[in-house]
């Protein structure tokens, strides 16, 4: 999404309603009664974004369909799209700054020459779908480039005519008389009047509307919703250079901590998927290994979609030990519709969290927060629901490998700062 190296217009947010207007706000639009169900998004979406490959996550501002075909291209065949990475989308960089003659969007011609249908057939043909970018507000985020405020069901006609499959809708420049709830109920109610089954992605940033935090109506318009502020590929950075949203900051280390503030399994669920931001995996210089593996384990903890804004093409072994690891990605599309909670935060830096499985096991993260020192961090039966003398066969995701047949609990002797150790706890039936 846009990153703080956008500039986002705050100046048209307008007051904030209070929480008691928002409630009745939310209770006077018609509203699906469950989770946002058009026939996708079941289970969280995988796939890949514009912004970090060549475009530097938004500093240089550019896409085109040659850059798409060579991604389309590379998922189809490099064993991505085997593991279920499915979506290709673009984000602020492929529309034109006006609309055409008839007043309907338009993409770049000079980036785009053969036009969006005739991109979204070839990703088609790769057995893929294909996405874009807008906005609730009258911009888009950057270079003055037209927003759907007021033109909601053109729009959205548009994307179903170009035969598109995921939009996400961001925030900005939305005028200050439009709550978030009101303007992505307009875009969803246009979505879904289509008839074409389109993924929503709402990019609201957490932010609360009348005082209703998002997790409470973001998954009854759409299949995934920011809860949070743009993710950029830092470990840590400061929330005012971040740009609007809820959250500790933008880095990897600021979301888990601002997550570890909510409860993601009492929210998740089919059709309804919290969004923490695109993963950064192996950004030049600023994320490294560990960083990025950390970040893939916590958005797998968490049934978080799993968006890849780095270059997925010729990909080197540690990139792919990272995006193409069937037992993490397993616990991510795991069928328990859940996620996983913090259960434990030591000043050493230790964590644990955890979540259930479909099939009774449960995942495990023993993770270290701290910035330079390794940390012993465990888990005990009884922290995660189970009697002591439980025999449970545990692990290692990240290594595909058992690490033997435990009671009463387990312990990792050291994990290093930012690291995590993936554990998957198998119970074994006397």
């Amino acid at each position: 999404g846009a990153t703080q190296l956008a500039k986002r217009n705050m100046a048209t947010m307008g007051g904030v309603l209070t929480a008691v207007v928002g409630m009745a706000l939310l209770a006077s639009i018609s509203l699906p009664a469950s989770a946002y169900n058009n026939g996708v998004g079941r289970l969280p979406p995988m796939g890949w974004n514009t912004w970090c490959t060549e475009d530097a996550c938004g500093l240089k501002d550019v896409c085109s369909e040659k850059l798409v075909k060579s991604v389309a291209d590379a998922i189809a065949s490099n064993g991505l799209k085997d593991l279920g990475y499915e979506y290709i989308n673009m984000d602020d960089c492929w529309s034109d700054t006006s609309r055409n003659a008839t007043g309907h969007l338009q993409p770049i011609a000079k980036q785009f020459p053969s036009g969006m249908r005739a991109l979204a057939d070839y990703v088609h043909s790769k057995g893929l779908k294909l996405g874009l970018y807008i906005c609730v507000g009258t911009l888009t985020c950057k270079h003055g480039r037209p927003g759907t405020y007021g033109h909601w069901q053109k729009d959205a006609d548009t994307i179903a005519d170009w035969g598109l499959d995921f939009v996400k809708a961001d925030n900005c420049h939305k005028p200050g008389n439009l709550t978030e709830l009101e303007a992505y109920t307009n875009l969803s109610q246009a979505l879904n009047a289509t008839g074409r089954p389109i993924l929503f992605s709402l990019c609201e940033w957490g932010t609360k509307s009348g005082g209703v935090p998002v997790e409470q109506w973001g998954g009854k318009l759409g299949q995934m919703y920011r809860v949070q502020m743009d993710h950029i590929p830092f470990w840590h950075t400061i929330p005012s250079l971040n740009g609007a949203g809820a959250g500790f900051g933008g880095g990897t280390g600021d979301i888990i901590e601002y997550y570890g503030t909510l409860k993601p399994s009492a929210v998740v669920g089919p059709y309804s998927w919290m969004d923490p931001d695109f993963l950064e995996t192996l950004f030049p210089i600023t994320m490294n290994f560990v960083d990025s593996r950390t970040e893939y384990t916590f958005w797998s903890l968490w049934s978080a979609p799993l968006i890849v804004a780095t270059d997925v093409r010729n990909m080197d072994e540690q990139k792919k030990s990272i995006l193409m690891n069937p037992e993490v990605i397993a616990i991510d599309q795991d069928e328990s519709f859940t996620a996983g909670d913090r259960l434990y935060n030591m000043s050493t830096g230790a964590q644990l969290w955890a979540r259930d499985l479909h099939n009774g096991d449960k995942a495990v993260v023993l993770y270290n927060a701290d910035h330079k020192t390794p940390t012993n961090v465990s888990v005990t039966w009884y922290q995660i629901g189970w009697p002591e003398e439980q025999r449970v066969v545990v692990r290692d995701l990240w290594e595909q490998k058992d690490l033997g047949t435990h009671q009463k609990g387990f312990a990792a002797a050291s994990v290093g700062p930012h690291d995590v150790l993936y554990l998957r706890l198998k119970p074994v039936s006397e």
